[in-house]
């Protein structure tokens, strides 16, 4: 660079050119805007159908519109046939030391009683039943509490 010579820095523009990816601290054209103010009447009444159906699919069981998912309880299952509940997955993980979606893996997979491909499993006598429900996350088998498949499994 000579002496005297003027340079400019790049201009930012908060978009990645390679990727197209908005840039961190980029703002967005609408941002504080109306939709009077960036969109047509007719784009208005389309973004409207949105909201009418997130009103009609809505769950209704007393909950508030902002609420996530309700919570399942869950029912851990040990191989001596002893057995815990747990007010939701959460909890259960915190309890087992180990990890949420793990658990509910564990008891999405007992739930769906999904066909195994093989006569034989470890565990499992030849030519028992092809409908696993035995999955277990670090030795212990989680089950949802609405799933009646856990009261097979327990000591009486």
């Amino acid at each position: 660079m000579a002496y005297g010579e003027l340079t400019f820095a790049p201009e930012y523009k908060g978009i990645n050119k390679k990727t197209g990816q908005y840039l961190k601290g980029h703002t967005p054209a609408n941002k504080g805007k109306r939709w009077d103010e960036y969109m047509g009447k007719r784009a208005q009444k389309r973004a409207m159908k949105g909201w009418k159906n997130l009103e009609l699919h809505r769950n209704k069981n007393g909950r508030p519109d902002t609420a996530g998912r309700c919570r399942k309880q869950v029912i851990a299952v040990m191989d001596d046939g002893s057995w815990l509940l747990f007010p939701y997955i959460g909890h259960a993980a915190d309890w087992v030391g180990g990890n949420r979606s793990n658990i509910g893996r564990c008891c999405r997979s007992n739930q769906s009683k999904k066909v195994c491909k093989h006569n034989w499993r470890p565990g499992q006598p030849k030519g028992a039943s092809l409908v696993n429900t035995d999955h277990k996350y670090l030795g212990i088998r989680f089950y949802f509490e609405s799933d009646n498949v856990w009261t097979t499994k327990i000591q009486q």
